[in-house]
């Protein structure tokens, strides 16, 4: 995939498990990238985790869900998934963009972001 190995100063990888900013992609670069998603609802509950696009003239825009994960649980169990998608995002010259998780009402989730800036 890559002619030369990037330095690790351009290597962009973090995880989270609460609500937050997964990884921050300063201005004038684009990250390459995976976003894993995983999560579980007990009983009769509905999750749906989401990795959103924060910041101005970024691309995708500000606010797009890039990654999502819906999942309803079933009475008296617990239910489980995951999911992983490839993803490329670009923050213009005058502003750093972030990638957001929010747990949307998981009982657990987690998110999982792993590229390099080109």
């Amino acid at each position: 995939m890559f002619i030369h190995a990037p330095t690790t100063a351009k290597l962009r990888c973090n995880s989270r498990t609460t609500d937050g900013t997964i990884i921050t992609i300063p201005a004038g670069k684009i990250w390459c990238g995976d976003l894993m998603i995983s999560a579980s609802v007990a009983e009769a509950a509905t999750g749906a985790p989401t990795i959103t696009v924060s910041g101005a003239n970024a691309a995708p825009a500000n606010g797009t869900i890039i990654h999502r994960l819906s999942i309803t649980g079933l009475a008296g169990t617990t239910v489980a998934d995951s999911a992983t998608i490839s993803a490329f995002v670009r923050a213009p010259l005058a502003n750093a963009v972030t990638l957001e998780f929010a747990a949307g009402g998981a009982t657990s989730a987690a998110a999982v972001a792993n590229g390099v800036l080109l």
